[in-house]
C-alpha cells in the first residue's frame, strides 16, 4: 500500500536552482516516492542507506531531462539533488513514523498469519523488528508514514482479529487513548503520533498496545454501536463508563458539600475549593479501582490471559488517575506534600512490571523518582539506612520499609534494563534485605492468631507484628490501642461537623482554641470528646466555638467581639451564620465509625460484609444495624411490588408536581450526594471512609510481599 505525501511536506527552500526544479518536478509528474523502496532500504536509520536504484534513477533522469536543460546534465549533479531531496522528505516524515510495540500472550500470537500484508493498509510499509519470545511475549512492529485513515478503533479491531482477542488499550507516551477519550479528529493515530511539545524529538514516537482475552467477536454495526458499544472495545468501554461516572459523582460529592473531607496529620479539616476537590476526589477514585483490580489478579487464580486482562484495565485506571492530578495547579503543589501522588508512580511503574513490560515505561525513572523523593519526605533523612543497619542486624524494621521494598525493586530492575548494572545491584539488594526481614517477622501462624483475637484483617496483623518484630503480645496491645486513638480523632472531626463551618464558609473550628479561649474568659473546662459520645453543649461550650466561628479562629479577634457584643450577641450571630452558610443535613454529616468485631459479628449471622459495613456505618451498632437491614429488605420488597403503581401514578397532574414544597427539593439534592458518596465508597473500596489507616495497612504496609520476593529472586 502506498501513499502519496502531501506536497506542503516535501518543500526545500534551501535548493534553489533550475536543475532541482527541473528534477523536482519530474518526480512529482511520475509520483517517485524517494523515501520508498527501491529506492531507500530500511536498517533502522531514519536517513537509511543509498541504493543502486538511486543512482540508477538518476542516470535515467540525467539523460530524459538533459534535453529540457540549457546544458546536458551531470549524473553525479542529478544524484546529489535527488540524495538531498530524499534525506529532506525522511526527516520530515520522521514524525509520521511509529513503532508500534503488541504486548499479548502466545497463544494470542499463534493466531497471527504469516501473511506479511496482514496489518499493510496501516502505514507505506509494516516491518517485524522485533520478534516475541516465550517470556516477553512482545512484538514490535514499525510503520513508516502511518496511514491517515488509521484510527484507534481501527487498530484495536484489526489486532483483535488478527490475535483473536477481545480487547487491545492503546497506550502513548504514558497516556490512555481510545476512541471515546478521542473521538473525533482526536481519534486519528496519525495526528496523535504526530504530536510533539518539542522536548523529544530524538526519541522515536511508540504505541503500547496490550492485547487480553481471546474470541474476537466482530463490530457491531454503526446503527447498533452507539447502543451496544464496539465488541472489540467492549472492556475498554466498560472502563470508561466507570470513569466517567468517578467523575461524575466526584462532582455531586463537592457541589452538595457532602462527607467528603481532607484532614491535614493533626486530624484537622483542611479547605480546598471546589475544583480542585472534583480533581483530587476523581484522582484517589481512580487510583483505588485501579488498586483494586491490581489485587484482585493478585489473589485470583485465574488464567494468565485473565490476570493480564486485569492488569490491563487496571492501567488504564492508573493512568486517567496520573492525567487527572495535572488538571490543577493546586493539585500540582500537592504532589511533594502527599504520598498519594507518589504511590500512583509506584503502581503505575510495578504494573508495567507485572505485564513483562517495564522497558516500554519510557519515563519509569523519572516516575520512581518522584516516588522515591515523596516517600523519602514522609520519613527522617536517615530512614532507609537505619531500616538496612537493622534488617542486617535482624532487629525489627518499620512496616513503611514494605513500600521501599517495591521501590527498590523497581528501580533495581529498571536500572539494570538501561544497562546500569551498579545501579541495579544496589537497589535489588536493598530490597531483598529488607524484604527478607519484613517476612521472616510476621509467621503465618502469628497472623493467624492475631486475627481470631482481635476480629481483624491479616493485613493489620502483619503490620502490627512487623511493628514489633513478630512479638504478638506488643502486636495485640497495639492493635487495641490503635482502634482506641482512632475512635478518639473519629469523635474529633464529628464535633467539627457539627459545630458548621467559621463565617469564610471554608475552615472548621479549631477545637484545640475552644479550650483555649475558654481559659481566656474565665469559663473553665470545656470538654469536646466525652467519654458517651455526647458532645458538650453548654453555653459557654457554644459561646466559644459561636465566636471563633464568626472570627475564623482568631483569638484576639475573638475576645475583642465578645467584649463588644457579650454572649447573648455571640450566640444569635452564631445562628444567624448557621443560616447564611447551611449546616449540613445530619443523613449526611453524622456517618459512624465501623468496628471489625461488629463487622464479625454480622457476618457471623449470615450478612454480606458489604451490606454489614453500610448499616453499621449508617447506625453505630449491632442491635441498630440489624434493624435497619430488616427495614432495607422491607423497602425493597414494597419497592419491587409497587412498581406498577408507582409507573401508572406518573400520570398525576402538573399541579400537583409544581405544588412541592422547597424542602422536599432539599431533600432530593441531599439523596442525590448521598448516593453518590456510596457509590464511590463501594466503588473504590471504602477509599473516603475516615478509617484511612486500615486501607493503608491492607495495601501496603500488611502486604506478605510474595510476590515481590519473587521478582527479587528472578531479577537478581
Amino acid at each position: 500500500a502506498t501513499q502519496t505525501i502531501p506536497r506542503s511536506i516535501v518543500s526545500y527552500p534551501e535548493m534553489k536552482t533550475p536543475t532541482r526544479d527541473l528534477v523536482l518536478s519530474h518526480l512529482r509528474q511520475e509520483k517517485v516516492q524517494l523515501w520508498l523502496p527501491p529506492y531507500h532500504q530500511r536498517e533502522g536509520d531514519v536517513d537509511g542507506t543509498k541504493s543502486d536504484a538511486l543512482r540508477n534513477l538518476a542516470q535515467l533522469l540525467a539523460e530524459q531531462l538533459s534535453s529540457s536543460s540549457k546544458a546536458p546534465l551531470k549524473v553525479d549533479d542529478v544524484y546529489s539533488i535527488l540524495s538531498q531531496l530524499q534525506s529532506h522528505a525522511l526527516q520530515k516524515l520522521k514524525k509520521y513514523c511509529v513503532d508500534i510495540k503488541i504486548l499479548a500472550t502466545q497463544q494470542h500470537f499463534a493466531n497471527l498469519s504469516s501473511d506479511d500484508d496482514v496489518f499493510a493498509s496501516w502505514g507505506d510499509t509494516v516491518a517485524t523488528i522485533k520478534n516475541g519470545n516465550t517470556k516477553k511475549s512482545l512484538i514490535v512492529l514499525r510503520v513508516e508514514n502511518i496511514s491517515s485513515t488509521l484510527t484507534v478503533d481501527k487498530l484495536s479491531s484489526e489486532l483483535c482479529c488478527a490475535l483473536n482477542a477481545t480487547t487491545a488499550r492503546v497506550i502513548f507516551k504514558g497516556k490512555h487513548i481510545s476512541s471515546s477519550s478521542s473521538g473525533g479528529e482526536g481519534n486519528n493515530l496519525r495526528k496523535i503520533v504526530s504530536s510533539n511539545d518539542g522536548k523529544d524529538e530524538q526519541k522515536k514516537n511508540e504505541l503500547l498496545c496490550i492485547v487480553s482475552g481471546h474470541g474476537y467477536v466482530p463490530p457491531a454495526p454503526a446503527a447498533a454501536s452507539s447502543v451496544e458499544g464496539s465488541a472489540t472495545d467492549t472492556t475498554a468501554r466498560t472502563d470508561k463508563e466507570i470513569i466517567d461516572s468517578i467523575r461524575s459523582s466526584a462532582s455531586r460529592i463537592a457541589y452538595n458539600q457532602s462527607g467528603f473531607e481532607i484532614t491535614d496529620q493533626n486530624g484537622n479539616l483542611v479547605p480546598m475549593s471546589q475544583t480542585d476537590s472534583i480533581s483530587l476526589l476523581t484522582a484517589l477514585g481512580l487510583h483505588r479501582i485501579g488498586r483494586s483490580k491490581m489485587e484482585k489478579c493478585r489473589e485470583s487464580n485465574n488464567d494468565e490471559g485473565d490476570k493480564r486482562n486485569s492488569l490491563a484495565s487496571a492501567l488504564v485506571f492508573l493512568l486517567e488517575a496520573d492525567a487527572e492530578w495535572q488538571c490543577s495547579s493546586t493539585l500540582d503543589i500537592w504532589k511533594t506534600k502527599v504520598d498519594n501522588y507518589g504511590l500512583l508512580q509506584l503502581d503505575i511503574a510495578w504494573n508495567y512490571l507485572l505485564l513483562g513490560s517495564l522497558e516500554n515505561l519510557t519515563d519509569a525513572t523519572r516516575r520512581l523518582e518522584i516516588a522515591e523523593t515523596v516517600l523519602r519526605k514522609q520519613v527522617h533523612s536517615n530512614f532507609v539506612t537505619l531500616a538496612l543497619v537493622n534488617a542486617e542486624s535482624n532487629n525489627p524494621i518499620p512496616p513503611l520499609c514494605t513500600i521501599f521494598v517495591r521501590l527498590f525493586l523497581l528501580q533495581g530492575v529498571a536500572n539494570k534494563m538501561r544497562n546500569c548494572n551498579d545501579t541495579a545491584a544496589e537497589r535489588l539488594t536493598w530490597a531483598r534485605v529488607l524484604c527478607q526481614q519484613l517476612r521472616a517477622s510476621c509467621p503465618p501462624d502469628r497472623v493467624e492468631i492475631l486475627c481470631g483475637a482481635y476480629c481483624v484483617e491479616p493485613s493489620t496483623a502483619i503490620s502490627a507484628l512487623r511493628k514489633f518484630n513478630g512479638d504478638p503480645d506488643a502486636a495485640g496491645n497495639f492493635i487495641a490501642s490503635l482502634r482506641d486513638d482512632e475512635a478518639r480523632s473519629a469523635k474529633r472531626r464529628k464535633r467539627q461537623h457539627k459545630l458548621g463551618k467559621c463565617a469564610n464558609n471554608s475552615d472548621f473550628v479549631n477545637l484545640d482554641l475552644v479550650q483555649t479561649l475558654s481559659d481566656l474568659l474565665g469559663f473553665g473546662g470545656v470538654n469536646n470528646n466525652t467519654n458517651d459520645g455526647q458532645d458538650d453543649q453548654t453555653t459557654s461550650n457554644l459561646i466559644c466555638s459561636g465566636v471563633l466561628r464568626l472570627t475564623n479562629n482568631d483569638i484576639e479577634k475573638s475576645l475583642a467581639l465578645y467584649n463588644e457584643i457579650g454572649a447573648q450577641g455571640v450566640l444569635q450571630r452564631a445562628a444567624q451564620l448557621d443560616k447564611d452558610t447551611g449546616i449540613r443535613r445530619a443523613s449526611i454529616r453524622d456517618k459512624f465509625e465501623v468496628s471489625d468485631v461488629d463487622v464479625a459479628s454480622l457476618v457471623s449471622m449470615g450478612v454480606e460484609e458489604e451490606r454489614g459495613r453500610n448499616a453499621l456505618r449508617a447506625t453505630g451498632n449491632v442491635d441498630s444495624a440489624l434493624l435497619w437491614l430488616l427495614k432495607d429488605d422491607d423497602n425493597k420488597t414494597r419497592a419491587n411490588g409497587s412498581s406498577e403503581v408507582e409507573r401508572s401514578s406518573s400520570g398525576e397532574s402538573k399541579a400537583d408536581s409544581e405544588g412541592s414544597s422547597a424542602n422536599g427539593a432539599d431533600e432530593t439534592n441531599d439523596c442525590c450526594a448521598e448516593d453518590a458518596y456510596d457509590f464511590l465508597e463501594r466503588e473504590l473500596g471504602h477509599a473516603l471512609s475516615n478509617d484511612s489507616k486500615e486501607t493503608l495497612e491492607k495495601e501496603w504496609l500488611g502486604v506478605d510481599l510474595k510476590e515481590e520476593w519473587e521478582m527479587i529472586e528472578e531479577y537478581k
